[in-house]
């Protein structure tokens, strides 16, 4: 029966009943492309793997990304906007691979057991043919050694049939009945052989052929499905490339509206303290008329100042006496006396105040009850208890 050219049933057959060399380089170049999947397979692993770490590396970037103003703080911030995105992006495209790699492990396992049972029953079918081969190679040396005994000892009877010895000419002729006896016993056990080996020699035939069909059907599917894969995985790297390249132009976009002179103009704005410098300090002489001591007002770094202080005067428009004269305060601020006139004070010092300063000087007049002196106070330096 002739097979298809260009098949692996039409191309793989074997000249010995003994080996199996056809066979046995079919399903080696079928295991070679199993592992190729494997390869393949594991190498999906690897960037599914890839992705997904990049994408958490990404995320935990912007959580470090800077806080601007104006046009660049819009950039930064759409470059943050579009890391994250980036990272969702590469997400996605992990898990899809991820999806592809479940399939081909699959395919791939489904695929190894198919090829199993198929090397399986060809290799089973070859065995028994070898087997009944080789009991066929004994038969035939059996047969072969009882029809020459035969044929020598039916030879000796014929030549002692005319001697003078009527026994040794029975024997003889008892041997070479005996060695025609077994020479077509082992005619008969040879001819069985043969039917026995030309059975599976036919059974081996269709389960060789069949083993080739599969294992060729086998290697077609692999090659169309690793393909297929191949395509696959190619559109999902060039579908995250073109999302990568979309996100990008929108961070080129929003950097083009960034203007140094307008995020300098924002940053102004939006922190500006004050338009002008340090006034220049004027030397003031002591007694000067309507001299005034400048002493720092509280800032906004926590340092606390004294209140520019009043001149003692008797007018009330000054000082005016509190409606009650043992108003008790306590000093929060440790405050060193500049002037004669004041009374220093440590943190948490009872202050007991008999005049009070009017309320847009921020000065009191009082008794420190550890010291027992009197003078002038920083209002800001003390609360009422």
């Amino acid at each position: 029966m002739a097979y298809p050219p260009g098949t692996f049933k039409g191309s793989f057959w074997e000249t010995d009943f003994l080996t199996q060399h056809g066979f046995d380089a079919v399903v080696s170049h079928v295991k070679e492309g199993q592992r190729s999947s494997k390869t393949l397979e594991d190498y999906l692993k690897m960037r599914a793997r890839a992705e997904d770490e990049y994408s958490k590396a990404l995320l935990k970037l912007t959580k470090s990304f800077p806080v601007d103003y104006g046009g660049l703080g819009k950039a930064v911030d759409e470059l943050k906007a579009e890391a994250e995105t980036e990272a969702t992006v590469h997400a996605l495209t992990a898990a899809k691979i991820q999806e592809e790699v479940t399939k081909l492990t699959e395919f791939r396992e489904k695929q190894k057991e198919e090829r199993k049972k198929a090397e399986e029953v060809v290799h089973k079918s070859h065995k028994f043919k070898a087997d009944l081969y080789r009991k066929m190679l004994n038969c035939k040396n059996t047969y072969e050694g009882k029809f020459k005994a035969a044929e020598k000892a039916e030879s000796d009877a014929e030549k002692l049939k005319f001697g003078t010895k009527p026994k040794e000419v029975e024997k003889a002729r008892k041997v070479a009945h005996q060695c025609q006896a077994s020479s077509m016993k082992a005619d008969e056990d040879y001819k069985m052989s043969v039917t026995a080996v030309e059975n599976a020699r036919k059974c081996w035939v269709r389960e060789h052929a069949d083993g080739c069909d599969t294992l060729q059907r086998l290697e077609e599917d692999r090659i169309v499905y690793l393909r297929n894969m191949i395509w696959i995985f190619t559109n999902l790297v060039s579908d995250l490339c073109v999302r990568l390249d979309d996100s990008r132009e929108k961070i080129r976009l929003v950097a083009e509206l960034c203007n140094e002179d307008t995020d300098i103009q924002d940053f102004i704005k939006a922190k500006s303290t004050s338009t002008s410098p340090l006034q220049a300090v004027e030397y003031i002489p002591c007694g000067a008329p309507d001299s005034v001591q400048n002493h720092p007002t509280p800032n906004h770094n926590n340092m606390i100042y004294a209140a520019p202080k009043p001149k003692l005067s008797n007018s009330r428009h000054i000082y005016e006496v509190g409606e009650d004269p043992d108003d008790l305060y306590e000093a929060i601020y440790d405050y060193s006396p500049a002037n004669a006139d004041e009374v220093g004070m440590e943190c948490g010092d009872r202050i007991q105040v008999t005049l009070g300063a009017a309320t847009e000087d921020g000065w009191l007049y009082g008794l420190n009850t550890r010291t027992q002196l009197r003078g002038l106070l920083p209002k800001n330096y003390v609360q009422e208890v």
